[in-house]
């Protein structure tokens, strides 16, 4: 007997961006948080800050990127919050809508860290 591992979802493309939605801002600020960090000593050796800024701008992105999944599927499901039903609409409009709503706070966030960059010295 076997078994076939092509097995086809049918919504696969929007439960990727459902995911992507809710998951890419949370996963950049901690890519961000410890990439960030790792850096700083060889920001601190080298006396250059590029890496370091090149690295936030890439988590910021990648959290924008994610954000924007979210409120594209907000959009396409009608723009409201869920009721007491259930399915594919139910949940497309919960996890967007979450997504939406935690997306903008990891951006502060990243941004947020971000700012000391240019302020301080890694050295410091």
């Amino acid at each position: 007997m076997t078994i076939d591992p092509a097995t086809p979802i049918p919504e696969r493309r929007r439960l990727t961006a459902l995911w992507t939605g809710l998951l890419l801002p949370p996963l950049a600020f901690l890519i961000n948080l410890e990439v960030g960090y790792a850096l700083v000593t060889r920001s601190c050796d080298r006396g250059d800050q590029l890496l370091i800024h090149l690295t936030h701008l890439a988590c910021l992105l990648l959290s924008l990127v994610g954000g924007w999944a979210a409120w594209r599927l907000w959009q396409a499901e009608g723009a409201e919050w869920p009721g007491q039903g259930g399915g594919t609409v139910g949940r497309t409009r919960f996890m967007a809508g979450l997504g939406l709503l935690t997306g903008p706070m990891f951006i502060l966030v990243i941004v947020a860290q971000w700012i000391p960059g240019f302020l301080l010295s890694p050295c410091q």
